[in-house]
């Protein structure tokens, strides 16, 4: 490999991290951020059924993109207190559950009704309440909110228990349950993957962030296909559903002339053939896959894959 120039790139395009050789080459990495995802994805599922007032408040859950804790890809956490509960089993396998100031308080409100209890002579002001108090009430919490805080926290954690052993067949045992103070972060191994379970189309959003050790993860996986025959090669397996593919529904098409066009305002409306109720075309990059028809979930527009198409 010879030296060259640093190639010039504008500002604005996106910066590409250079490879670094270390511990685990790229197709390891794969593995393991495929088997964190196989396990948190089942968990994002798990918060819904563990906290019920979040289907009260008809919140969505959305898993985000399982990463290298230490590569700077992640959101940063919110400002204010967190609390972490660590993991560990009779081997090398490890994981932690963080929860950071936004969780906390959106964890204590959908229990108690609120942080705190509300003055009986404050009177309602119409105004959305700052974020630096809202933040502030994570600190001042009583004592009965700290244990029960401290409670669902280390049952949250045992939903992932039971779902790394159903995975790896690994047993984890929770070692540590700590506050840490405003400014202060966990101290996890070089190795930790993470993965964030999102809270949205709530009020104030919040994330459950999955950590797990990158080593031990790959070589279970390793483990596990060595015992499987395969016509493939499973790390091309594993990278191939990580690659992102554009899902078209197609609710109707109309040609107009080009005077048309030019002449289109915002407000006004183009009339397709197809009536409301007709079935919906769903491409996959281009190609019809499927036949769906349109509905309303959770508010928002969606389609309900009816069929597959096989020609």
């Amino acid at each position: 490999m010879g030296g060259q120039a640093p190639v010039q790139m504008h500002p604005k395009e996106p910066q590409i991290r250079p490879f670094e050789i270390g511990a685990l080459d790229q197709n390891q990495l794969h593995g393991a951020i495929f088997a964190l995802t196989q396990i948190a994805t089942p968990f994002c599922r798990e918060l819904r059924r563990a906290m019920p007032f979040l289907a009260r408040q008809r919140a969505r859950l959305v898993l985000g993109e399982a990463a290298l804790a230490s590569d700077g890809t992640l959101p940063e956490a919110t400002e204010g207190p967190s609390f972490l509960v660590t993991m560990e089993s009779a081997g090398d396998l490890w994981a932690a559950v963080s929860f950071d100031g936004a969780a906390i308080l959106a964890l204590v409100e959908g229990l108690f009704g609120g942080a705190t209890e509300p003055s009986e002579e404050a009177e309602p002001t119409g105004e959305e309440e700052p974020p630096d108090s809202r933040q502030a009430l994570g600190e001042t919490l009583t004592l009965a909110q700290r244990a029960m805080l401290r409670r669902l926290c280390a049952d949250l954690a045992g939903c992932l228990v039971r779902l790394v052993e159903a995975q790896t067949g690994q047993k984890l045992s929770v070692t540590e349950l700590v506050s840490l103070k405003r400014g202060e972060f966990p101290e996890l191994a070089a190795d930790a993957l993470a993965v964030d379970c999102r809270i949205e189309a709530v009020a104030h959003p919040w994330a459950v962030r999955v950590f797990m050790g990158a080593d031990a993860l790959q070589k279970l996986t390793a483990q596990e296909n060595s015992t499987k025959e395969a016509d493939s090669g499973p790390t091309m397996a594993m990278a191939a559903v990580r690659v992102p593919v554009t899902v078209v529904a197609e609710l109707g098409r109309v040609t107009l002339r080009l005077s048309q066009v030019l002449g289109l305002r915002a407000g006004d409306t183009l009339r397709l053939p197809s009536a409301a109720n007709d079935p919906v075309l769903v491409r996959v990059e281009g190609v019809p896959k499927f036949d769906a028809v349109p509905v309303i979930s959770r508010g928002q527009v969606a389609v309900k894959i009816q069929s597959r198409r096989t020609e």
